[in-house]
């Protein structure tokens, strides 16, 4: 199987994180948007029945290559859960940055299982219904199963549980920085920093956010809504990035968020036109910022 998959950057527009829960992990609410920033995977791949033989899967990527990659985790996962094996090459191109708060990983993962699913069918070999390639994204990670289909949608549970949401157009400028926040880490700090919120609470907060995202009409409304409860979070990590995102409100958004663990910030413009004057003004500041635009 040869073939090129582009997959897609998020952001969250709205996170809420529920309490810690025995096993460490954390219930969420969140509203996922798919960002036209993308990852490019070059498949070269052969399906074919039995074990793995080592060396005959390469995945490259100038991040993290080998069984390293979280792509490359998911062949695994879809070679242990069929029963066949895939030989060949996987090169991922990175245009989402890493540990950006944008999913990247999590988005290579989802096209890795999705590029194993074609290569299993063209070989004639048993092909995954959608509920399990979930069940596989799940185990992956929190975000991997939105990017199967990665459409505007409400996310609960870990955000494996998820609804289409409508959306309007919504203009935003993302600012990258070099520095990088571990997901777990932003969680840890979240712990510290706000314990003690019951699930009673976080299941209010959740439905009521949920209820007003469903009754968004236009981008003000949208900008009124934005909440990310990890933001504290991030920037007790890189106490810089509070004043980062004022200077891009200050600048021209209508509002400014950290995406998910962060450190990227993004901001929400009235139109396409006011989100390419925001993002030069950025760049003159200094700052590494672009336009995007959510996928509907």
């Amino acid at each position: 199987m040869q073939a090129t998959k582009r997959t897609p950057a998020k952001v969250n527009l709205c996170l809420l994180v529920g309490p810690r829960e025995e096993t460490g992990s954390h219930e969420i609410f969140t509203i996922f948007a798919p960002v036209d920033v993308y990852d490019q995977l070059d498949f070269a791949l052969e399906a074919r029945p039995g074990e793995a033989v080592a060396g005959q899967l390469r995945v490259d990527c100038r991040t993290a290559a080998g069984e390293a990659n979280l792509a490359t985790r998911a062949l695994r996962a879809l070679e242990k859960h069929t029963g066949w094996a895939f030989d060949g090459r996987l090169v991922i191109h990175k245009g989402i940055p890493v540990g950006a708060g944008l999913g990247g990983g999590s988005s290579d993962a989802a096209a890795a299982l999705l590029g194993g699913v074609q290569a299993l069918g063209e070989a004639g070999g048993p092909v995954p219904e959608q509920a399990e390639l979930v069940a596989l994204a799940r185990e992956l990670g929190a975000d991997v199963a939105f990017f199967l289909e990665p459409i505007p949608s409400v996310g609960r549970g870990i955000g494996e549980v998820l609804e289409p949401v409508e959306l309007p157009a919504l203009p935003l400028v993302l600012v990258f920085f070099d520095r990088m926040l571990s997901t777990a880490r932003v969680y840890r700090a979240f712990d510290t920093l706000r314990p003690g919120e019951t699930q009673a609470v976080f299941d209010f907060r959740s439905g009521q956010a949920e209820k007003r995202w469903r009754q968004v009409e236009d981008i003000g409304h949208a900008a009124r809504l934005l909440e990310n409860d990890l933001e504290l979070a991030s920037f007790s990590l890189i106490p810089s990035l509070a004043s980062d995102r004022e200077v891009l409100a200050r600048e021209g958004a209508l509002a400014a968020l950290v995406s998910g663990s962060g450190p990227t910030l993004f901001g929400l413009c009235e139109s396409a036109a006011k989100a390419q004057e925001l993002a030069d003004r950025m760049a003159i500041r200094g700052f590494s910022a672009r336009v995007a635009n959510i996928l509907r």
